[in-house]
């Protein structure tokens, strides 16, 4: 029997993700589709051939599902999470799902424990980081000491929908940004606790006022690493890539550099000159979302590590407004 799912906004292109893998799939459908433009709305709903709505409530006061993909505005995102979970509901949201510590907090009452989020953190499921991944549990570059991540946007601003200029419905470039490889990060290391300060540029990028052209989030965790985080808008237009993404992981026995922008992995060691590592097949992001819906097999990102790379966001961007200019901001707990 298929599984009645709903879409719930279209206002970032990431509702592909789930789109595309619903469209795989025989064993979920969407019984209805969400909006408060309806141009949006109509789109979703021709592409889907759902019914659209202009809001959630409405779409539960006439169908019953069983999961809802949460794609709206950013700062729309965490009421109907939370309203998701009150129900019982599955969401399956991009990041990011919160945009401040209070819309954090009203996801985490609403889920009481429970696994009802599934955040599509994209780049866990790279054949570069699964890689990584398997390098790092063979120990070939012993204990990591640093990882450095750098994460370059092209802003292109006339592509982009108006509400991603308005702060109220966009956030910050550290809540938005820092959580993927915030993420990344933890999960390599295995570490849940540390601190995290945050610096954002007083520069605007491409002149508006609503994207900080540059941030920063590091974090040093109770075990020892540390990571840096470094974020922005000022992929170059005339570049071949929307952004260079790459990581650095040091160790006490070697190094590996991921260049997620070429599906690269390079690693060096003591014993043995830098080599390029096979890669294994990667994964769409929302399978696994899937997966747990119709099997129940464990979430592949646990709902406790959503929380907490998000929660880094929210206290990175915390300690920037704190920071003194020219310098980072205070450390805060994660």
């Amino acid at each position: 029997m298929s599984i009645p799912i709903a879409i719930i906004g279209a206002a970032h292109q990431h509702v592909d993700y789930v789109l595309d893998e619903a469209t795989r799939r025989q064993d979920v459908t969407i019984v209805a589709v969400a909006d408060h433009d309806p141009a949006r709305r109509q789109t979703l709903s021709d592409r889907t051939g759902a019914p659209g709505y202009p809001d959630l409530a409405t779409v539960l006061d006439r169908h019953t599902i069983r999961a809802a993909a949460v794609v709206t505005e950013f700062a729309r995102r965490a009421p109907i999470v939370a309203e998701l979970a009150r129900h019982g509901i599955l969401a399956i949201t991009d990041k990011p799902m919160a945009v401040d510590a209070g819309q954090l907090a009203t996801i985490e009452t609403a889920l009481a424990g429970r696994d009802l989020v599934a955040l599509l953190l994209e780049k866990r499921f790279y054949p570069v980081t699964l890689a990584l991944h398997a390098v790092l549990e063979q120990g070939e570059l012993g204990d990591i000491v640093t990882i450095s991540g750098t994460s370059p946007h092209k802003l292109r601003p006339a592509q982009r929908p108006g509400w991603m200029f308005d702060p109220a419905q966009y956030g910050t470039i550290l809540a938005d940004l820092v959580v993927h490889d915030a993420d990344l990060a933890l999960w390599l290391l295995g570490i849940d606790g540390g601190t995290v300060s945050g610096w954002v540029s007083p520069t605007p990028a491409m002149g508006t006022h609503a994207f900080a052209a540059a941030g920063r989030a590091v974090l040093t965790c109770d075990a020892g690493p540390q990571v840096v985080i470094d974020v922005d808008w000022m992929q170059p237009d005339a570049s071949a890539r929307h952004g260079d993404y790459a990581m650095r992981v040091s160790g006490t026995r070697g190094r590996a550099d991921v260049l997620f922008a070429e599906n690269r992995l390079l690693v060096e060691t003591a014993t043995r000159p830098v080599h390029e590592v096979p890669l294994p097949p990667g994964a769409p992001p929302a399978r696994f979302a899937f997966d747990h819906l119709v099997t129940g097999q464990p979430l592949a990102i646990p709902v406790r590590d959503a929380l907490r790379a998000t929660r880094i966001a929210v206290r990175a961007q915390e300690s920037a407004v704190q920071a003194i200019a020219g310098q980072g901001g205070p450390p805060l707990r994660w």
